[in-house]
C-alpha cells in the first residue's frame, strides 16, 4: 500500500504499481492512499522512503552551499545537515503512528541522511523495530567485485564505519583469501586507474562514474582501508569543489533527468494498460530492501551493512552511537558483526562526525541554534565559523516551511 504521495505522483506510482502487481503476481492485491493510518495498518512490513521539500528544495540547499563556497551534497555536506532537519520530524511522526497501528511491524527505512534519521529514530524510538539501511555499500561492492572477476555474493566484505561514511579493512573470496591486497597493489601500482563504465539503472551516470574513481583516488592516498565513496567529499573538499557544476547540481541533474524519465514511464504504463517493454528496473537500491525483508521473513540470517547502535560492535567508539557495520538479520533481529578496535586516523574521523550528527539531531529536535552551529562547525566540509554561520542563516531563511518552529521564535 502506497502512502503519503503529492497526490498527483501518488496517483501515478498507485495506478503503475496496481498494473505491475496484476501482471507479475495476480494474488497480491494493490492499493493505494495517501492516508498514513490506513496504509499502516495491519501492517508486517513498511517500506520508508520520504523527501519532505523533494528534490526542489534539495536544489535549493545545494545552491545555497555552493553559494558560500562548500559542497552542496543532501547527505555529506550542510545540504545533509538542511534535510537532516526537514526529515527528522516527518520520520519520527511517521515512526509514531506505526508504533500505536501496527507496533509489531518491521520499518525498513531508506531515508536520507541515515546517519541522523537513524540517531534519532533510535533516540525517540529505542524499542521500534526499525532498520535504517542504504544501499551505497552494496553499490559499491558490485564495482569492486566486478574489477575483481567475482559476483558480489561470492565475496564477504568487512567494513566499519558511519553512514556514507565508513571504509573496507578485508574483501574474502570463499576460499578465506584477501582480495584487499591485490586491490590495494593494483591501485599503488597504477594499474588500476579508474572503473569501466559505471552505469545507474542500466544507463551511463557520469556523477557515479566519477565519483567511483574517486574510490581509487582516496585508496592511493591513505591505502590502509579501503574508503566508501562518500569519504571524497572529506578527502577532497577543494577538488569536489572543481569537479562538478554549481549552476547545475546534482539534485537539478535528477529533476531534469530521472525524475522525468520514471515518471513519463510510469504514465506510458498506465495509458497502455500493460508494463510489458516496461524500462524501469529495481537496481541494487530496489533490491537491497527486498533481500533485508526475505531475510527477515525467512530466518536466512543473511549479512546485510546496516546501521544500528554500536553497543560494542567498535571496541573503541562510543556504545551508544549508531554506526554502519556488517549484521546478520533475521526473524530475531539483527546481530552486528564484532568490528574490534579501529586506528586512530579513522576512529578521529568518526567522532568529529558522530559528534556533528548527534548536535544536529538535539538542534532539529530541540529547534536550537546554538547547538545548529556547533553542529556545523565540526562539519568538516564548512572551513570556519564565519562561513557555518552564513550558510545556517541561508538555509533557516528557505527551510522555514519545514524545520522546527523553534528555530524561528
Amino acid at each position: 500500500m502506497l502512502a503519503r504521495c503529492r497526490s498527483s505522483t501518488c496517483e501515478v506510482n498507485g495506478e503503475f504499481n496496481e498494473i505491475y502487481l496484476s501482471e507479475v503476481r495476480p494474488d497480491i492485491k494493490a492499493t493505494w492512499t495517501t492516508d498514513i493510518e490506513e496504509a499502516l495498518t495491519g501492517a508486517d512490513f513498511v517500506f520508508i522512503q520520504i523527501r519532505p521539500g523533494k528534490n526542489e528544495q534539495r536544489s535549493i540547499d545545494e545552491h545555497i552551499c555552493y553559494k558560500h563556497n562548500i559542497i552542496g551534497q543532501e547527505t555529506c555536506g550542510l545540504g545533509g545537515f538542511s534535510f537532516a532537519l526537514r526529515a527528522i520530524p516527518a520520520i519520527l511522526e511517521l515512526v509514531a503512528v506505526a508504533q500505536r497501528v501496527c507496533p509489531n511491524a518491521w520499518l525498513l527505512n531508506y531515508t536520507n541522511p541515515e546517519a541522523m534519521v537513524s540517531e534519532a529514530v533510535y533516540r525517540k524510538f529505542p524499542d521500534a523495530k526499525m532498520l535504517c539501511i542504504c544501499d551505497m555499500p552494496i553499490g559499491q561492492q558490485d564495482v569492486i567485485a566486478d574489477y575483481l572477476g567475482f559476483k558480489e555474493s561470492d565475496l564477504t566484505f568487512k567494513y566499519f564505519g558511519l553512514n556514507h561514511f565508513g571504509w573496507y579493512t578485508h574483501i574474502y573470496d570463499k576460499d578465506g583469501n584477501d582480495l584487499l591486497p591485490k586491490l590495494r597493489d593494483d591501485v599503488l601500482s597504477g594499474q588500476l586507474t579508474e572503473f569501466e563504465d559505471v552505469t545507474v539503472d542500466g544507463e551511463h551516470d557520469d556523477y557515479w562514474q566519477k565519483t567511483h574513481n574517486n574510490i581509487i583516488k582516496g585508496f592511493k592516498a591513505f591505502p590502509q582501508y579501503l574508503p566508501l565513496t562518500y569519504l571524497q567529499y572529506y578527502y577532497f573538499h577543494d577538488e569536489m569543489m572543481e569537479q562538478f557544476d554549481h549552476e547545475f547540481t546534482r539534485a537539478d541533474y535528477v529533476l531534469a533527468g530521472r525524475e522525468v524519465k520514471v515518471y513519463e514511464e510510469c504514465r506510458r504504463v498506465i495509458s497502455n494498460k500493460s508494463t510489458r517493454d516496461c524500462e524501469l528496473v529495481s537496481g541494487h537500491h530496489g533490491n537491497y530492501i527486498v533481500d533485508i525483508a526475505c531475510s527477515i521473513i525467512h530466518d536466512k540470517k543473511d549479512r546485510f551493512i546496516v546501521n544500528v547502535k554500536n553497543n560494542g560492535a567498535i571496541g573503541n567508539f562510543d556504545h551508544d552511537a549508531v554506526v554502519e557495520v556488517p549484521c546478520y538479520i533475521g526473524a530475531s533481529g539483527v546481530e552486528p558483526v564484532a568490528v574490534g578496535y579501529v586506528p586512530v586516523f579513522h576512529r578521529a574521523m568518526m567522532e568529529m562526525q558522530k559528534g556533528y550528527e548527534k548536535l544536529a539531531v538535539e538542534a532539529c529536535l530541540e529547534g536550537s541554534k546554538e547547538k545548529a552551529i556547533q553542529s556545523i562547525l565540526l562539519n568538516k566540509t564548512v572551513p570556519s565559523h564565519r562561513v557555518g554561520q552564513a550558510v545556517f542563516d541561508d538555509l533557516l531563511d528557505a527551510n522555514r516551511d519545514f524545520w522546527n518552529p523553534k528555530f524561528y521564535e
